[in-house]
């Protein structure tokens, strides 16, 4: 056995039943969940500005963006492609946008 690693009891907890049923060992791997840059929504991920705002279609979508980023704002059909389109967008920050962005928190650290 792995260093650090114990073994497991042969009967669970009291702790154990309350918690999960006194299951044991590795969980079981969840469901699979299909990542959002595979998304079939037509319209998904497109840039903001070539759409019509006032679309009715776009109702309930979500306009994303990040100040600072080389990536433009976007809309998202969910909040969960949002999330992903956001996360691309920080990843995407400039140079300029990161120093900047670090010398404001460090600035907000020193006044509290």
């Amino acid at each position: 056995m792995a260093p650090g690693v114990t073994a497991p009891k042969k009967r669970a907890t009291t702790a154990q039943q309350t918690w999960n049923a006194g299951l044991r060992g590795m969980p079981q791997p969840g469901r699979s969940v299909e990542t959002p840059g595979a998304c079939t929504t037509p319209k998904c991920g497109t840039k903001a500005d070539t759409l019509d705002e006032s679309d009715p279609a776009l109702s309930g979508w979500t306009r994303a963006g990040v100040y600072g980023s080389r990536e433009p704002d976007r809309v998202w059909c969910s909040g969960l492609c949002a999330a992903y389109g956001i996360a691309l967008a920080e990843l995407r920050l400039t140079v300029t946008a990161r120093r900047k962005a670090e010398a404001a928190r460090k600035k907000a650290a020193a006044d509290a």
